[in-house]
């Protein structure tokens, strides 16, 4: 029992080593932060029944339950809380009358263990699909030992010499004859007490345990292991002979769920940005820095208020630098020009759309040429150049922009016809609706 403590303190000496060497490797990939785990699996008693019983080992073996918290520190070690519930038993059967005992008693062992596992990029990878693991701990424990002595019907078992099991003692007479074989029924109802010592039937314990991960997925594992159970008493069945704490082993599988994953990869992965003068950035350069702008991307240039939006003196929703009718009155309806809505304006439209459609249907009819279309072109060039309409900026529809290949505020023939190829050839964002509002704002021009 020595040698097995002072393995478990050598290697837990070597984990701590190992815990504090790799603090100095950066962590690599998402870490169970936080789990919790139920499982089953079976007991098996060791203590002062006699060994030499010729009970099958099944018969001692008994079922147990475990619930368990896991807290993981770093890449190796962890906090788990512990529960264990269930029950152990032995059964004596022997041809020594006196060797004929037997025991079960419930079990409820709760305590605190730390874990250390070897998924720490160190021995195994943290993405390995298995991985063992090592804990060891201090748990609380509690027991009852009962004893089967009588059958259903209340006779006492006596055990004799030749295995049999009746209800009278063995006396090597005659009278022997008279005696009724009975047969256990394996009911533990006579509590175990010793008349010398009132013991305390609950008691400490030290539970060493090895066991493999296995991980079906980001959030799921499960876990097969063994535990050796050191009790710290000698009570666990009644008996106090041979000198030695009672033991036990726990052999299960449970399944485990990440509830929290901690990835320190991504917990560092703006360690390089300065947050700070990100807070002081102007992505549009009209001094208002972007967090507090309320209209991103003002062309350059461009007076901007307060919330960095474009200058609008007379309120009427166009802003200055777009606006060709400054002064609108308030309340008055303009068009995306600034220009105040009347009648007259209508009445110009509603005839420049009339016009617009003769000279478009002439100019692409049957017996219509490219020249024709240059020749528009030319005149439109003509005019702006005129008005000096090319010094005051484009007014082309945003939507339409993209039409504007050459950049120089006008919608050309050949600007026209390179859209329509490029709707063809799918190299541009023009649908069938842009390209006849491209043709109208051709004419408009």
């Amino acid at each position: 029992m020595k040698n097995v403590i002072l393995f478990f303190l050598l290697v837990l000496t070597s984990l701590g080593i190992a815990q504090k060497e790799e603090i100095k490797t950066e962590y690599k990939g998402p870490l169970d932060y936080f789990t919790i785990g139920v499982g089953t699996g079976f007991s098996s008693f060791i203590g002062d029944l006699a060994t030499d019983s010729k009970v099958s080992t099944l018969s001692n073996i008994r079922s147990c339950y475990t619930f368990n918290l896991e807290h993981r520190f770093g890449n190796i070690a962890g906090g788990q809380i512990d529960l264990l519930y269930g029950s152990l038993a032995y059964n004596e059967n022997s041809s020594v009358i006196t060797n004929n005992r037997n025991f079960e008693s419930p079990l409820l062992q709760i305590g605190i263990n730390f874990v250390f596992h070897m998924d720490d990029d160190l021995i195994f990878k943290r993405n390995s699909p298995f991985s063992p693991y090592l804990s060891a701990g201090i748990s609380y424990l509690t027991f009852d030992a009962n004893s089967d002595l009588e059958d259903k019907n209340g006779n006492e078992y006596y055990y004799w010499e030749d295995g049999t099991i009746n209800n009278v003692a063995f006396t090597n007479t005659d009278n022997d004859t008279n005696a009724v074989q009975l047969l256990r029924d394996y009911t533990y109802e006579s509590q175990l007490t010793d008349s010398t010592e009132n013991y305390s039937r609950n008691s400490l314990s030290i539970p060493l345990t090895f066991g493999l991960k296995w991980k079906f997925s980001d959030r799921t594992q499960g876990r097969v292991f063994g535990s050796y159970n050191l009790a710290l008493t000698d009570r666990i069945d009644n008996y106090k002979e041979n000198g030695n704490n009672d033991k036990f082993i726990y052999v299960g599988f449970s399944l485990h769920y990440v509830v929290g994953r901690k990835d320190q990869e991504l917990k560092h992965r703006y360690d390089d940005v300065d947050f700070a003068e990100l807070k002081k950035g102007d992505d549009d350069g009209d001094g208002i820095i972007d967090t507090a702008d309320d209209c991103q991307h003002t062309p350059k240039g461009v007076e901007v208020d307060a919330s960095g939006c474009p200058m609008d003196e007379d309120a009427d929703g166009v802003p200055d630098y777009l606006d060709k009718e400054k002064g609108t009155k308030s309340g008055a309806q303009v068009n995306e020009m600034g220009m105040e809505i009347t009648d007259e304006l209508l009445a110009a439209r509603a005839s420049a759309r009339d016009s617009i459609e003769t000279v478009r249907h002439e100019s692409f009819s049957d017996d219509a040429s490219l020249a024709t279309l240059n020749r528009i072109s030319d005149n439109i060039e003509k005019n702006y150049a005129d008005n000096d309409n090319l010094s005051g900026g484009s007014n082309i529809p945003e939507n339409l922009l993209e039409a504007d290949s050459n950049g120089n505020g006008i919608i050309s023939a050949s600007e026209i016809t390179e859209a329509i190829d490029g709707f063809f050839e799918g190299s541009n964002n023009f649908t069938v609706k842009l390209l006849h509002d491209l043709i109208d704002y051709f004419f408009e021009q």
